[in-house]
Order: structure tokens, then sequence, then C-alpha cells
């Protein structure tokens, strides 16, 4: 049998800032991160992971999987971007999978071409289309994740994708009384904590609270929706329109079409719509953004200098991990935060506010990615959680590398 090994090409770039903290496969797709995403439709486990060289020590440690290690032996390697739509058949002699718009889905290795293959190989499409350029070619079902917004435009999709009836169970002690639409797309799991004059509405998707989840007095929750382990509902709350939010967060206001990666806090009043948010954000009471244009255009979101259409309608910010977002503060339309980001103002921010800046009202520094990291580390103690060396490193070597992407 093959191993699964998955690679990440040069199609990181479109997905940062979320990818300076983190491989592709670390992606929250749904309710699930891309890795285990991937594992599930391919009914296999993941072998070994490829990725760039500057997080490879990172990546084998969330993704419990050698890093940029050589292949030994039959190998199928996996594009990390891939999300894949029905079944899997990979054939047993070298072949490509290519996806309808002509991106590389999988790459199946014999031990010849196995051993001609490195992981920088494949982050350049130049050398890896002339290294596979004779390889034959199959086509593959589903496509390639491209930019951030996308996951957001899909949401309500992939979080249904991803019930299964089996998983309808209520697994702790609440008054059923707080359960609107089919209970058969319900799962409560173990330990939670409901208030009885909270709603938890089925109607328009299902809807997963994971382990020791805590929702606050007349909380409203609407499907689809994932809350995850150990995360904070507070009382008034608004979660509606499919939302996926990760481990240990706390959230709070109004939250409308989100992805919120683990350990992130919106827990006061305010709005946050349409917008994908990293590890370890911490957005201030009354902090809002807007996620539709005053002329009800299509919108358009900063990357590498230049605006990228989206062709949404609605779509709120890109904001990165460790990103410090003060009290009050406006988020236009379509805007991206960066990496380890701090601000303190009330009027409506840049569109774009680059990776360790310091925003105020009167002007926005470049700030210090030293200090940066002590904010970083001094936030995730207080949840008893420690910056491992492999990420303090990362950490403090991305304070030059953001450079080559956001100076464009």
């Amino acid at each position: 049998m093959k191993s699964i090994v998955l690679f990440e090409d040069e199609g990181f770039a479109d997905l940062l800032p979320l990818t300076y903290w983190r491989s592709v496969f670390e992606l929250q797709i749904g309710r699930k991160l891309q890795l285990d995403r991937i594992a599930q439709r391919i009914g296999r486990s993941i072998a070994g992971v490829w990725t760039r060289d500057w997080i490879a020590a990172v990546a084998a440690q969330r993704c419990s999987a050698p890093a940029n290690h050589p292949l030994s032996g039959p190998t199928v390697l996996v594009n990390g971007r891939w999300i894949i739509e029905g079944e899997v058949h990979f054939p047993d002699s070298p072949c490509l999978g290519v996806l309808p718009d002509g991106g590389l889905a999988f790459i199946v290795c014999d031990n010849k071409l196995a051993s001609t293959l490195a992981p920088r190989d494949l982050q350049d499409a130049s050398r890896r289309d002339l290294i596979l350029h004779r390889i034959p070619r199959q086509p593959a079902a589903g496509r390639l994740l491209r930019y951030p917004w996308e996951v957001v435009r899909d949401l309500n999709g992939l979080l249904c994708a991803d019930w299964d009836a089996g998983q309808a169970t209520i697994e702790s002690d609440i008054r059923r009384r707080c359960l609107f639409g089919p209970i058969e797309r319900v799962h409560i799991g173990e330990r939670v904590t409901l208030h009885p004059t909270v709603v938890v509405d089925s109607s328009a998707g299902p809807i997963y609270l994971g382990d020791d989840v805590f929702v606050g007095a007349q909380a409203v929750l609407e499907g689809p929706l994932y809350v995850g382990p150990g995360s904070r509902i507070h009382p008034r709350a608004w979660l509606h329109g499919g939302n996926a939010i990760g481990a240990v967060c706390k959230i709070g206001g109004e939250v409308h079409a989100c992805v919120i990666h683990g350990y992130s806090n919106k827990q006061h009043d305010g709005f946050l719509g349409h917008a994908y948010v990293g590890n370890w954000v911490n957005i201030g009471a009354g902090a809002n953004n807007s996620d539709l244009k005053n002329t009800y255009g299509a919108i358009t979101v900063p990357l590498h200098g230049r605006e990228v259409p989206t062709g949404m309608q609605f779509f709120g910010a890109v904001i990165g991990d460790h990103a410090k977002i003060g009290i009050n503060a406006s988020i236009p339309t379509g805007a991206v935060i960066g990496l380890g980001a701090s601000i303190a103002a009330t009027r409506v921010l840049p569109k774009f506010v680059p990776s360790f800046a310091w925003a105020n009202d009167d002007k926005m520094s470049s700030g210090d990615p030293l200090k940066a990291l002590d904010v970083a580390a001094a936030a995730m103690s207080r949840r008893n959680v420690e910056m491992t060396d492999e990420e303090v490193e990362l950490f403090l070597d991305l304070g030059q590398r953001v450079k080559a992407f956001e100076a464009r």
C-alpha cells in the first residue's frame, strides 16, 4: 500500500497572512483542519508532510508527522490545498491527478519517481512542470483552495458536508426545550452547559457543540455551526449564517458566517461577519467589521500589493494569527490584518495592515517582532500554553520573512 504524504506548492502565498504561522494543512476548512479533512476523504492516515523549509519543524509538531523527509517506496503525494469531492481512487502506476481547472491534485509515485522529487521541487511551478511533464495524467474531482475568502464563501456547504447522521447525540444534561429544528442534526458533547434560555436552532443546518462548551443566557445559536471543545459563548451572543469556531475560543456579540481558529477571542458586543480569523486573535469590545460595500458591489481584497477580486458581495476580513484589535476598531470591507498586528484605533482602519504593525488614529508604524513575540507569549500563558522552541524560532524568523511578501 502506498504511503500518503501531503505537500505544499507555491499557492501557500495566496493564503497569507494565514500561512505565515501554519502550513496549508493546518487551515480550518469547515469543521476540520485540512489535514484531517484529506485523511477522512481518502480513508488513510497521513504518513508525512512536505512543506516550506522555514515552517517544517513547526508543521511536523502540529501535524504529528515527519516533515520534508525523503520519500521511501511507492507514495502518493497529495496537494494540501485539494478540496476533495467524491470518492478518491489512486492508480497503481505513476500518474498525475489533474483538476478541471488544471490544478495538480496528487502525484502517484513509484520508487523511481519518488527518488527524484524533493519538497522544493513542488513549490516551484516551473521546476515541477519540468520534472513531471512526461508523467501520464488522469482527471481528479474537486478544486484547489486559492484564497481564504473561498472558505467563507463555501462555509455553509462545508459544514453540512462534514455532518454525519451518526453524530446526532446529546451527551450532556440539558433542557430539550432549548433545541429547535430537527434534533437529528444536533450533537451536544460531554460536559456542555446551556443556560435554560439558550436557543439552539438546527433549522438551517447541523449544529455540533464539542465537549466542555459553555453557552450563556439568551444566546442564539443557528446552524450550520461548529463550536470546538472548551469554547465559551457569552450571554446574548448571536451566531448565525454558518460559523466554524475552533477550540477554547470566547465568543460574544454577533458573528455571521465566520471561521475562527482556536484560542481566539471575540467575546464582547460588536459585529464580525464573513471573516476568516487565525489563532490567538483578540478582538476588543465594540470592534466591528463591514462585510458589505455601500455600493453593494463585488469586494476586492489586498494581496501582494494589488486588489484581488473575490466575486463576492459579502466578505469582511482576513485576520492573521496573534493580531490584537483594540476597542471600537472599525474594520473596512475586504480588509487584511497581518500576523501579530496591534491596533488601537477608533477610526476606520486602512484596508491593509501589515504584519507586526502598530496602528493608532495618528499613524501606523512597522512595529517590533520581538515585542509582538512577548505579547503572544503572554496571551498564550494565560491559557496555560507555551510556545515550543520551534514556534519561537519561527516567530522571530517571520520578522524579516514577511517583508518579502508584504513590501510589494
